[in-house]
């Protein structure tokens, strides 16, 4: 018989049991979930394809929207290991910080990073823009804790406009109905693969059940996140608002305090005088917006600016639909910059002062608070003064490298293209509500027709998915160089450069047309602004062959020497050591071009150094590079077809005088005729290849074209000198040829 002991044993023992048998199988799924692949990763960041770098989750909007598809961060890409001279910034925020209405080249933090690596060139300045569209501070705070784990040395904040509609706000459509403890427990499940399988059957169920209206098919996620839609000035909701917004703003910058990470925050700025409310009602004893709008312009007429403006703001916080950060959220950012020691920048002080009258509008703003192109140069101009003030990279730095933000304005990376993306985006966002009644359908994507290429092109970008903005810029950068306008194609590839700035094939793309457009200024400054410059065996070539037809031969000899530094083995090594002899010759340095002539013949012995040719520029981008590499070994190995179906395939991505010169080396060998379309291709870009001559040359003889062969006799001569014993061969080649005709 069972004493008492053991029978509460082993009722302890089956309570226990039934307690954790649950737990056991739901994290016995979760394992076999990760294992399958089953869910998303939600961290903020993941390795890139190229190890050296993180870069941010474009997956991770998918923890704060349910409802609706999730919005996507910039591309943006970070060392994973900080080098010693590093300085890392983090800029957080909402759809403003992302740029919007235009692409990632006209994000403010893009900017600021290249104003602040031309300051500080001795350091290795990284920006990271962690901002998403239609989030509020729950994300911020939510990215804060990762963020932090990536060392950053500063972090950059621009937020508040979306406390009451963006995702999680008070009143949002995902998930602002639910109590701030429910809120955070989600964010904290969302990563469990179990929970978002939870989820994603709930969403199906729900899909199913519920009918989506005509209207919401035709929305634009401004409708679409609107919940609980009209919020009148010190309402309950209102109040919940700056309450949720103080409480998360609180914890952020407490967060980054505690790290001992300096941050900057920024008052918000508004459309407020462009812009009547969008809805006005009368609430308790506070005035109606549109009579306090009215009374507004009124002031302005009568030229009473400064009381303008502060009707204009009463009118903006008294607007009952809150598209628009009120004025008592920009007393909370300023109070709490003060207690937790936070740097504080007024944006709305700069663009009330590049304002007529100090009154905002449409002179720097897209709509009711994005702003314009000027309006983003200009929040660069306020975070840089911010930290150059309070001395957050360097105690000192040269103030001649300081230029203002209309040098950078007029010198950017961004197009036609990208206006015309902006004009069709905010063109889209005014079709529907609420800019336009409650029962207005957007019709917008129906009824618009697009006029001419670029407009077409940014429509496609905007209103369907297969095709971004990088795409559209490659399209109409192919229709330019079809009509022969080199300039205008490299500023399109200078845009995509600027949209992806590690990709350094659109930089040498770039730099490639302008140089043919015969802009060596912008050449220069294309080669200059890619990644890793200093390092780069073909921009110090690139560099110092620009410079050299500038005869500015000082500085082509030290974009040799950088080259010489870091790439003593590279395929180039024998044409920058002969291009150098050029210029020691050109410049009378006698003795040091002798030494460099020594050098030569180690690696060429035929070379004589005569001739007065310019060097060789042996132009491969990136994309094409592989290709060639494949070619070269193949016809190594004596596979000469398939080293020419390899050369063809590269002139498919992106025909080069150079790809060119190289399948007519190959038909040649071949004995086949075809190498003269190749090769006369080349020759209207590269006039300085001894082999291209050659070739050419006897091919002319055997085809009888006497004009042409005695041409190119003369063109390898004048390289190679009458006396090199292949000038000598294919004189008497040619005067055998001739004397038999005769």
């Amino acid at each position: 018989m069972d004493t008492p002991v053991v029978k509460g044993r082993k009722k302890i023992l089956f309570c226990s049991t039934l307690v954790i048998l649950p737990f056991f199988f739901l994290v016995l799924l979760e394992i076999i979930l990760r294992l399958f692949s089953v869910g998303t990763d939600l961290s903020l960041f993941k390795v890139s394809a190229d190890l050296r770098y993180f870069e941010i989750n474009r997956q991770v909007g998918e923890r704060y929207f349910n409802k609706y598809a999730y919005t996507t961060p910039l591309s943006d890409k970070f060392l994973r290991q900080k080098p010693l001279n590093g300085f890392r910034i983090f800029v957080m925020g909402e759809s403003t910080v992302q740029g919007f209405p235009y692409d990632a080249n006209l994000a403010f933090s893009r900017i600021l990073h290249r104003r602040l690596q031309d300051i500080f060139p001795e350091r290795f300045i990284e920006v990271v823009n962690l901002g998403l569209t239609a989030v509020n501070t729950y994300t911020i705070l939510d990215f804060t804790d990762e963020m932090l784990q990536q060392y950053p040395d500063l972090v950059l904040i621009y937020a508040g406009h979306n406390e009451y509609y963006g995702a999680l706000g008070v009143a949002s459509m995902e998930n602002g109905s639910i109590p701030d403890w429910l809120k955070k427990l989600h964010l904290k499940l969302i990563h469990l693969r179990t929970y978002q399988l939870l989820q994603n059957g709930i969403n199906s169920i729900l899909k199913n059940v519920n009918q989506t209206d005509q209207r919401e098919i035709s929305a634009t996620l401004m409708e679409k996140m609107v919940g609980r839609n009209l919020i009148p000035y010190h309402s309950v909701l209102y109040s919940e608002g700056i309450t949720q917004f103080s409480s998360n703003m609180s914890k952020i910058l407490g967060k980054i305090k505690d790290a001992h990470i300096p941050a900057i925050i920024s008052d918000l700025v508004s459309n407020v005088r462009d812009l009547p409310p969008f809805r006005s009602v009368s609430y308790e004893s506070y005035p109606k917006a549109d009579s306090v709008y009215s009374y507004a312009q009124q002031l302005e007429m009568n030229h009473f600016y400064n009381e303008a403006r502060e009707e204009y703001e009463r009118t903006k916080d008294l607007d009952i639909i809150r598209f628009r950060g009120s004025e008592e959220l920009n007393n909370v950012i300023s109070n709490l910059a003060d207690s937790l020691d936070a740097f504080r920048v007024s944006l709305k002080s700069i663009f009330e002062h590049y304002s007529s009258n100090g009154l905002i509008g449409n002179n720097l703003m897209t709509d009711h608070l994005h702003p314009n192109i000027d309006g983003y140069f200009l929040m660069s101009e306020g975070f840089l003064e911010a930290i150059l003030e309070h001395r957050l990279i360097e105690s000192s730095w040269d103030s001649i490298k300081v230029l203002p933000w209309t040098y950078y304005r007029s010198n950017w990376g961004f197009t036609e293209l990208d206006s015309m993306i902006a004009d069709i985006r905010i063109k889209h966002l005014k079709a529907g509500w609420p800019f336009q009644p409650d029962s207005t359908i957007n019709s917008f994507r129906s009824t618009y027709k697009p006029q001419g290429m670029i407009d077409s092109l940014a429509y496609t970008t905007v209103m369907y998915g297969n095709m971004n903005a990088t795409m559209g810029h490659k399209k109409l950068a192919s229709y330019y160089q079809s009509l022969g306008d080199l300039k205008r194609t490299s500023k399109e590839y200078l845009s995509i450069a600027y949209i992806s700035p590690l990709d350094v094939s659109s930089y040498y793309y770039a730099s490639d047309f302008a140089f043919k457009a015969k802009d060596n200024e912008l050449a220069l400054r294309c080669l200059n602004e890619s990644p890793y410059a200093d390092t780069s065996a073909y921009v110090q070539y690139m560099l110092a062959s620009i410079y050299y037809s500038q005869s500015k031969m000082k500085e082509a000899l030290s974009c040799i020497e950088k080259y010489r530094r870091f790439h003593v083995e590279n395929s180039n090594f024998l044409q920058i050591l002969k291009l150098k002899y050029q210029i020691q010759k050109e410049s009378a340095m006698i003795s040091e071009a002798n030494q460099t002539l020594v050098e030569i013949r180690k690696f060429d012995p035929t070379f004589t150094g005569s001739g007065d040719g310019k060097s060789v520029m042996v132009i491969i981008p990136q994309v094409v590079k592989p290709y060639l590499e494949k070619a070269d070994i193949l016809r190594k190995e004596g596979k000469i077809e398939e080293a020419l179906a390899e050369l063809k395939e590269a002139n498919k991505i992106r025909e080069l005088a150079y790809t060119n010169l190289l399948i007519g080396k190959l038909l040649f060998i071949q004995k086949n005729f075809d190498a003269i379309h190749h090769l006369e291709k080349a020759n209207k870009e590269i006039k300085n290849d001894p082999s291209l001559y050659s070739n050419l040359c006897v091919l002319y003889i055997l085809q009888h074209r006497e004009h042409e062969a005695r041409s190119a006799l003369d063109n390898y001569i004048r390289l190679q000198g009458e006396r090199h014993p292949i000038s000598m061969r294919l004189r008497a080649l040619f005067n055998k040829e001739s004397a038999k005709r005769k």
